[in-house]
This record gives C-alpha cells, sequence and structure tokens, in this order.
C-alpha cells in the first residue's frame, strides 16, 4: 500500500493504495479514483479512426472497495465516426461500478466562430484569491483522495454554496510508473463538482453523487483544473449538481451528478 500514486498494476488486476479512499466510508474508494481507473480502460480500447472521447458517464453501482479489482472493457458500437465503450469494475464476480462513453471521430477542421457560442468566461487564475480556501483535508478528512490533491478555491468560500470556483490538481501520478493522461485526469477531477459547490456541513451530512456525466468540449491542456460548481438539494434528500470545468486557456468540459443526502446520524 504505498502513497506514490493512486493504483498499481498488478498483472491485470488494478490495485488501490489508500490515496484511492473516500470520506465518506473508510476502505471506500472515492468516486474520482473509479472515474480516473475506468476512463483509463476506455482510453486503452483501439479506434478505427482517430476519435477522443465526448462523453463518458459513471455509475456507482455498490460501494467500492480499497481492495485489488478487475476490469473489462467492452466495444458496444464501433464505425468510422462514433464508438461507444463501456467499461466495468469488480470485485471478485461483484460488478461495482461501470462506465459508458461516447467517442467521435476528430480531425473536420471545421471553422470556428468564438463570438456565436456561449460566453464562458474564464476564472480568475490560481492563486489569485484574496482569502486563501479554509480548506485543509488533513485536518478535516480521513487520509485518502483528498489528500493528494491541491485544492486553491479563487471565488467563493468552502461549504458556502455558490459561487464556487475551485482549481484542483492532481499531487501524484494516478497510476503508478505512468504519466497521467489529460482524460484521465479531467475524469478523476471531476467528481469534485458535487462537493465543491455544496453548501451543508460535512460534520452533518453524508452527500454522495450516485452518478457522474461528463460533456467533454476537448482535453484539457494543463494538469490544473477549474471547477465551476453549483448543488442543489431537496428536503427528501435528493440532490444534484454540476458544473463546467477549465484548463488554463478555457472552457473543457461540463458534468453532472445526482446526489445521495443524508444525515450523518442515519447514515
Amino acid at each position: 500500500m504505498g502513497d506514490d500514486a493512486i493504483f498499481y498494476l498488478d498483472g491485470d488486476t488494478v490495485v488501490p493504495t489508500i490515496n484511492a479512499q473516500g470520506p465518506w466510508d473508510h476502505g471506500v474508494q472515492h468516486g474520482g479514483a473509479v472515474a480516473g481507473v475506468l476512463a483509463r480502460a476506455v482510453e486503452q480500447v483501439p479506434t478505427p479512426v482517430p476519435m477522443r472521447v465526448a462523453r463518458f458517464t459513471l455509475d456507482m453501482l455498490r460501494r467500492v472497495p480499497v481492495k485489488p479489482l478487475a476490469v473489462s472493457t467492452e466495444v458496444l458500437r464501433t464505425g468510422k465516426r462514433i464508438q461507444t465503450t463501456r467499461a466495468n469494475l469488480y470485485d471478485g464476480d461483484q460488478l461495482v461500478a461501470s462506465a459508458v462513453a461516447v467517442s467521435v471521430r476528430t480531425g473536420a477542421e471545421i471553422e470556428v466562430f468564438p463570438d456565436r457560442q456561449p460566453n464562458a468566461p474564464q476564472p480568475p487564475p490560481p492563486g489569485s484569491a484574496e482569502k486563501p480556501l479554509a480548506f485543509n483535508p488533513q485536518e478535516s478528512m480521513p487520509e485518502g483522495f483528498p489528500h493528494v490533491v491541491e485544492f486553491d478555491r479563487v471565488d467563493g468560500s468552502f461549504r458556502g454554496g455558490t459561487p464556487s470556483k475551485t482549481w484542483v490538481r492532481l499531487l501524484v501520478p494516478f497510476m503508478r510508473g505512468e504519466e497521467t493522461s489529460p482524460l484521465v485526469n479531467l475524469m478523476a477531477m471531476s467528481d469534485f463538482t458535487s462537493g465543491l459547490g455544496s453548501f451543508l456541513p460535512f460534520d452533518q451530512y453524508v452527500s454522495i453523487n450516485t452518478d457522474l456525466s461528463i460533456h467533454v468540449l476537448r482535453y484539457p491542456t494543463s494538469s490544473r483544473i477549474c471547477i465551476d460548481a453549483e448543488t442543489w438539494a431537496d428536503a427528501d434528500g435528493i440532490g444534484q449538481s454540476r458544473a463546467r470545468l477549465y484548463d488554463e486557456t478555457g472552457l473543457c468540459a461540463l458534468s453532472n451528478a445526482s446526489l445521495f443526502i443524508e444525515s450523518r446520524s442515519r447514515y
């Protein structure tokens, strides 16, 4: 159980380190770890022509344990324009998480008119906040995934709801011995959509996203990702989060998540 990466490989098995653990349950993986490992699996599936992922949807089917897991992939549809791939994560024979990715061919070389597209102003740059984010994972959360992520909130306050603009950056390789790809980095960081826009006190409520859907405009070109997040919660314990995701040059993706919310006294 090393602390120099999120996962390492043991043959065909992916083995999580303690860095994969989430904040809600000891021994259960963070959604960002699950999203990243399934995105990595999708990325390794060949395509008939140059393509990139345009949409990635993750379903958290069960609690994903911090233990060796098996990954499988299946091409559901393929062609010269679109390929749909499913990646599954197994704990023994039990399916614990699944993702479906839609990849679209690249290279159309269309002429783009930025002034005719929706306005998505670039968030303030990293390090620009007058008051640094008052959030130290080492003090408020058990060891795990948030401890190996750098948080730099440039608009809003932690657990203050909106506005919420926070730059995040993974501090260790996702897979030991590998350079973290832009897609894996984007998917792993996207899971913070549900938490960074939240207004619920961490010590009073559990707020877990049951799914995550990211529509990818382009792959990020920087390791830092800014999450411009919003979260809604209803009295019956169902919530929704959404975010615009930026790299250091502009908008790169949109994300949405459904939330299960419960008081800690009942969880």
